[in-house]
């Protein structure tokens, strides 16, 4: 879980980061503005969990309801309520709280009579099988679960897939190591001007400006390395902490590959929940045996592409 409470500790909303810096939109928007409706069917009020919450990926949508709900979010990882979504919140009428270090296949014994229970590219992070028969014992009569999951085929696994396999540990070290250089040498001098006269920090500068040119310089989304060019791109901040103190340049370097090791195994732990139709199918009846009514399962599209699996329930 370190690798996801890294990137919820960075102030991120979604699990898709600064594309969605606000909460979800597209698709996902749409998938959510078409549940709105059953969710508030016949309800006086909401009780809503989130299973694999973040940093509250879902406040967002449901602020939009401008209904009174109680919300409380679960997740394994460190998560902290974003400062985007603090005023909003402070505002909201219910209670809301986001509650980390939390496995959903254990939520506490407190949570009870949930009317709602929704789970955006998270729940199957989890035990799902342990997950769903645990929910469904806590929930209200004909209380609703809607999750959007991944999908094997989706273009978030695409993305996933091309992204590790750009990973390039090797140019990752030897960016590093001249960081490092430039770092030390810096230390020694204190001066930007006879850094620039030292043959091995010039030297590291040009292997970072050349690491500049093989993956960023005339790339293109279809034909670049878009993870590291990301890197390369993060790496190039470290000049601008030249007048910071060595110890937080030496920990922007840390931080630098820390981060690049972490992006990588959290697209592989994507990778390896995105769900094929045959293991929806199977998710499905089990959840049939558990005692949940009412179920359907679809893919989620957007022209031509496929975003997801939908699926819905009653208990």
């Amino acid at each position: 879980m370190e690798e996801w409470s890294r990137f919820w500790r960075q102030g991120h909303t979604t699990t898709f980061g600064d594309y969605f810096s606000n909460g979800y939109a597209g698709p996902v928007k749409d998938w959510l503005d078409s549940i709105s409706e059953p969710m508030l069917h016949d309800r006086e009020s909401l009780n809503v969990v989130e299973l694999c919450c973040g940093n509250g990926s879902l406040l967002p949508f449901l602020l939009s309801l401008d209904v009174p709900f109680k919300y409380s979010g679960f997740d394994a990882a460190d998560v902290e309520l974003p400062d985007i979504l603090r005023d909003p919140v402070s505002r909201a009428r219910g209670g809301i709280a986001l509650v980390g270090n939390t496995p959903v296949e254990n939520l506490p014994d407190n949570v009870q009579d949930i009317s709602t229970c929704l789970s955006i590219y998270g729940m199957e992070y989890s035990d799902l099988n342990r997950t769903l028969a645990g929910v469904l014992q806590r929930m209200t009569r004909a209380g609703q679960l809607f999750a959007l999951l991944h999908h094997h085929d989706s273009v978030v696994a695409q993305m996933s897939a091309r992204a590790v396999s750009e990973y390039d540990e090797k140019d990752i070290a030897a960016i590093r190591n001249a960081l490092t250089t430039i770092n030390d040498t810096f230390l020694k001098l204190s001066d930007v001007e006879a850094l620039k006269l030292d043959a091995d920090a010039e030297a590291a500068r040009k292997l970072i400006n050349g690491m500049g040119n093989k993956y960023v310089r005339g790339a293109t989304l279809e034909t670049g390395n878009a993870f590291m060019a990301d890197h390369v791109l993060a790496a190039l901040r470290f000049f601008k902490l030249l007048g910071q103190t060595h110890e937080m340049r030496t920990h922007f370097i840390a931080e630098l590959e820390s981060e690049a090791s972490a992006a990588k195994i959290r697209h592989q732990q994507m990778l390896s929940v995105a769900s094929t139709s045959a293991e929806m199918e199977d998710l499905v009846t089990q959840m049939r045996k558990m005692g949940w009514r009412d179920l359907q399962h679809t893919e989620l599209q957007h022209k031509g592409d496929i975003i997801g699996w939908t699926l819905t329930a009653s208990a």
